[in-house]
């Protein structure tokens, strides 16, 4: 017998062991109460427990303000699908503790798709169990640092969090996507338990910018890259180049953008081979998915493992 219970805070020892045999490293002991319990919005929490007490599968959901379309609703995002692996498949109590969880989102007063970052695996899973659709495949780019300078008073601040600034930023590049509020940014790069993200307050002309970067080994990885259309940054990111390896940094990666083309292609960075799967699904009853997702931006910090 299977029993799907909410999370809980004595299960964070069990879940950071199933966690590192899902992806391959164990996230700090605060990171559950961290993402489940302070995060700036709503949030869901599973797991399937077996007869002897063993935690088998967790799945979780968040929900965040986000703006599509000229609306402002909660957008769900779904994280951490971990089961136990038996043979090629999942157990089925993966399936059991995802429809529980999906059963009654999105919520009617929510945007109606939910989208996440289903590896090959989970997707397939999805497909045949929780009505995943195919969203969006994002190919990563990446580079050398770059050796050139750029300008003086390009790089207004430096830090490992962010102040009010940060929101009118992302609101100036009108896009759709989850709001990147400084309440959102901080909870997600600063109080993020274990991980260090580097801040950075732009300036091109009249207009201000902003960048988060995490890091991997000697890699800077573009987590948050809001740059309002009109001026041109390459000198704002060539003064972020100069930053990054004066911490050892050698190479930087970011996710594509239609708009920065040109930027990317003055900073040197090309498509890698890895490819990043952004999947959806649709609320009961409700429009086609894919449809209503379309012209939303995901950023690299949407995607979960960053």
């Amino acid at each position: 017998m299977i029993e799907i219970r909410a999370g809980r805070a004595g299960d964070e020892p069990a879940l950071a062991a199933l966690f590192e045999a899902s992806f391959g490293y164990r996230p700090h002991g605060e990171y559950w109460s961290w993402k489940y319990q302070r995060i700036p919005g709503r949030a869901r929490s599973l797991v399937a427990v077996a007869a002897g007490g063993e935690i088998v599968a967790h799945v979780g959901a968040l929900a965040l303000p986000a703006r599509s379309a000229g609306e402002t609703k909660d957008l769900w995002q779904l994280v951490d699908f971990m089961g136990s692996a038996a043979g090629s498949g999942l157990r089925p109590p993966l399936v059991a503790a995802g429809r529980a969880l999906l059963e009654d989102l999105p919520e009617p007063a929510d945007f109606p798709w939910i989208f996440g970052f289903p590896s090959e695996r989970h997707f397939a899973l999805g497909v045949r169990q929780f009505g995943y659709r195919p969203l969006r495949e994002v190919r990563p780019l990446a580079g050398p640092l770059p050796a050139a300078a750029g300008p003086a008073g390009s790089l207004l601040e430096i830090s490992d969090h962010c102040g009010e600034w940060a929101e009118p930023v992302w609101s100036a590049c009108a896009v759709s996507s989850v709001r990147r509020s400084a309440a959102f940014l901080n909870w997600r790069y600063h109080a993020r338990p274990d991980r260090y993200y580097r801040f950075y307050r732009l300036r091109s002309e009249a207009e201000e910018g902003l960048a988060v970067f995490g890091f991997h080994r000697e890699q800077a990885m573009a987590a948050e890259l809001w740059l309002p259309p009109g001026p041109d940054w390459t000198g704002a990111m060539l003064s972020v180049a100069r930053d990054l390896a004066g911490m050892g940094v050698e190479s930087w990666t970011f996710w594509p953008r239609p708009l920065a083309a040109p930027l990317f292609h003055a900073l040197g960075v090309s498509e890698r081979e890895e490819i990043v799967r952004i999947g959806c699904r649709g609320r009961a009853g409700g429009p086609d998915p894919v449809a209503a997702a379309a012209g939303f931006e995901y950023s690299m910090g949407d995607y979960d493992l960053t």
